[in-house]
């Protein structure tokens, strides 16, 4: 392919050179050739950024090929002569508290942490195009000591996946994405890791260049860890009679529901509730306060309440029905039931709050 300065080559002993390493022997005495078509190759030696191997005859192999071949040698290169050969991917965490707190849901109480491994812990041997089962490998780990041991495949991606059946084939396969010699010299000053993205789902291939995919492995953790995955509202009692609950930017973690945090308080209680909604987390924790030995009564409860929301109002969340005939405050402060004569407690309401009460943990009080 015309124009390409391909950085590295392949001396008079088969071994890669990079044009670095032949910059600074400058030795006629040695012979290069091309990586993917063996053509004899010529090292240039100009401006620093345009040093490069050019083919001798000005014959041009495929960009693919080299690259694929050229991964290949340079991975395993790696693989014989590092201690280490680390790889990473995300497996699913689950808390290690989901069995015990009062707020674990098993579709939210688990996380995606990056795991890594080095393979050379498990196996010894990395070989070129080794045939496995019905398939070839780019590269194939496997164990010398242990040859039962499930092997890993290496496969290397410049343009082609692997196919659907390798992929599906119950093997254990690092499929790695390529675009340039840049990508190939990342993944040899560091482990082999998955995307990130890869935990929130199916990432585009052009979002995996750089990064590797893992199938066949385990990708689920046996170990649980403490975790704090879950947000939950909080809601304040003052001796004034009014409550304040929090926002969605001041949920407590589900790991410090019991404290408590508030010296001004009387009640604070986690509730694990939608902020919006009826009943309201305001009517939950009323509630919870009535049953926790509060004596209060509140316009929250008055049968002649609704909420400002449903008649058009914004700012206040309490519109008192009774305002025009018997002259209450049109959107009284929850405490104003203590001193109305008027209010009544609405039972509808009240069997509605205690069908579907959450979960409530009261902090220490």
């Amino acid at each position: 392919m015309a124009g390409v300065k391909y950085k590295y080559a392949l001396d008079e002993k088969n071994r890669i050179v990079s044009i670095n390493q032949a910059n600074l022997e400058r030795n006629e005495g040695h012979i290069y050739h091309c990586i993917s078509c063996g053509a004899r190759m010529i090292a240039r030696f100009g401006e620093v950024r345009n040093q490069h191997f050019a083919h001798h005859d000005d014959n041009h192999c495929g960009t693919e090929t080299y690259l694929h071949m050229l991964a290949k040698r340079l991975i395993k290169e790696k693989f014989d002569t590092d201690e280490q050969f680390l790889v990473g991917y995300y497996r699913e965490v689950k808390c290690s508290e989901i069995a015990t707190c009062p707020f674990a849901k098993e579709e939210e109480c688990f996380s995606y942490k990056l795991e890594t491994f080095d393979l050379k812990e498990f196996y010894d041997i990395c070989e070129e195009e080794k045939p496995v089962r019905n398939y070839i490998a780019d590269l194939l780990l496997t164990n010398s000591s242990k040859p039962d041991r499930e092997p890993v495949l290496i496969e290397i991606q410049v343009l082609h996946k692997s196919t659907s059946q390798k992929i599906t084939s119950g093997l254990r396969i690092i499929e790695i994405r390529i675009k340039t010699e840049e990508d190939i010299n990342s993944l040899l000053s560091a482990p082999i890791v998955e995307n990130p993205d890869a935990k929130f789902g199916q990432v585009r291939d052009v979002e995996t260049i750089g990064f590797a995919k893992f199938y066949g492995f385990k990708k689920k953790s046996l170990v649980p860890e403490p975790l704090e995955q879950r947000s939950i509202q909080r809601f304040y009692l003052f001796r004034s009679g009014k409550a304040f609950v929090t926002n969605m930017d001041e949920f407590k973690s589900c790991r410090k529901v019991s404290i408590k945090d508030n010296d001004k308080a009387i009640f604070e209680a986690s509730i694990d509730s939608f902020y919006l909604g009826s009943p309201s987390p305001y009517e939950f924790g009323y509630a919870a306060a009535r049953r926790h030995g509060i004596d209060l009564k509140t316009c929250q409860f008055c049968k002649y309440h609704r909420s400002g929301y449903e008649v058009g109002l914004g700012i206040n969340p309490i519109f008192c029905c009774l305002y025009k005939k018997y002259g209450t405050p049109e959107n009284p402060e929850p405490q104003y039931a203590n001193e109305c004569g008027y209010y009544r407690e609405d039972r509808e309401l009240m069997e509605k709050i205690k069908n579907s009460m959450p979960t409530i943990v009261v902090a220490s009080l």
